[in-house]
């Protein structure tokens, strides 16, 4: 049995797919197998990841019709083998040293889920490296907190799972979600109360500029994130949660459509998006009471950026605009920036944005 299983989903990827997988086989820790899906590509990908097969007997192939990203994860979570799970992008890749670090961890904490930070890249230009180290730091500060507020990382790529705890509490990913299945995913893991282990260094480089990745196609997020937010819903893991978790879970989920909006500046978009929020939020009212609501600061916040859009003009000449690093007020239409203090103690916990 390999000490780790790397699973790595590939659909039309050709460009970057070989940077991927030398990432993984050239690691300075050789006890690890490497689990490609091929979910239907029509490019080059699949002739890539059968000539690297022909390299490398970890190297194990599974090709399927095109069912998406979810299929093919759980595809490798059945045939994985490895004490631990790991995933990877096949647009991103791993620093050399990370499955050594993983391994030692593994060796002397036997942890359930070990978390490492990671690179931002654009343009081969590393653009972020260092937020989500301190993203891990508070997650170690105020971990008890985080039970009850639920301040989780989403990705999965920046994790190792155990997969005794994936395969005892039968966690997996839902099926026809296009976006935001790894934030399903990582909730049901921490509904389980997992064991977590932390390597404070940056191992993983993920990619944001490629054309095509599921993030860059704006146009259905909400509604994509709203249908992950229904399935997690009808899960029964979910069912069994206290009323302050739920309250919580959906919380976070609702950060999504903040991002998503702040994110656009196309005016028809945002007509569109007003609409999918306001079908999300809709199924929240009918889902908790009014009680339950004010506990959401997100779901305040949200309402707040629809009120404003709807009285632009307005707010154009007054307003009060906060981010994570600065306060923006807006004084007859004259911006005043002044920056924030103790962002890690305190205002950057506040919510999920």
């Amino acid at each position: 049995m390999p000490k780790i299983s790397v699973i790595m989903p590939v659909y039309n990827v050709e460009n970057y797919l070989a940077a991927a997988i030398e990432s993984v086989i050239n690691q300075t820790f050789a006890d690890i197998e490497i689990i490609c899906i091929n979910d239907g590509s029509t490019d080059n990908s699949l002739a890539i990841l059968e000539n690297f097969v022909q390299k490398d007997s970890r190297i194990k192939l599974i090709n399927q019709h095109n069912q998406g990203v979810s299929s093919a994860r759980n595809a490798g979570l059945e045939t994985a083998r490895g004490e631990y799970i790991m995933f990877l992008d096949p647009d991103d890749t791993y620093d050399l040293t990370l499955c050594e670090k993983v391994s030692k961890k593994i060796n002397t904490e036997n942890s359930d889920i070990i978390m490492w930070g990671y690179k931002t890249v654009n343009n081969t230009k590393i653009i972020d490296g260092f937020s989500s180290l301190k993203e891990i730091k508070n997650f170690i500060e105020n971990y008890n907190v985080l039970k009850e507020t639920i301040k989780i990382q989403i990705y999965i790529w920046n994790k190792a799972f155990k997969r005794d705890f994936l395969e005892k509490n039968k966690i997996n990913f839902p099926l026809g979600i296009k976006n935001a299945e790894d934030l399903v995913f990582c909730l049901k893991t921490f509904y389980q109360n997992p064991k977590y282990s932390f390597i404070l260094e940056t191992l993983y480089n993920y990619r944001d500029d490629r054309e095509g990745a599921a993030t860059k196609k704006f146009a259905n997020c909400i509604r994509n994130d709203f249908a992950a937010y229904k399935a997690l819903v009808e899960s029964e893991i979910y069912k069994k949660q206290s009323r302050q978790m739920k309250i919580a879970s959906t919380n976070h989920f609702i950060g999504g459509c903040i991002y998503y909006w702040r994110k656009s500046s196309d005016e028809g978009l945002k007509k569109q998006y007003e609409k999918d929020i306001s079908d999300f939020l809709n199924f929240i009212k009918n889902s908790f009471t009014k009680s339950e609501q004010r506990k959401m600061c997100n779901f305040r916040k949200l309402n707040l950026i629809l009120f404003k859009y709807h009285h632009k003009k307005f707010f154009d000449v007054f307003d009060i605009r906060t981010t994570e690093t600065d306060k923006t007020y807006v004084v007859f239409g004259k911006r005043f920036v002044v920056k924030r203090k103790n962002i890690l103690q305190g205002d950057k916990f506040e919510c999920y944005q």
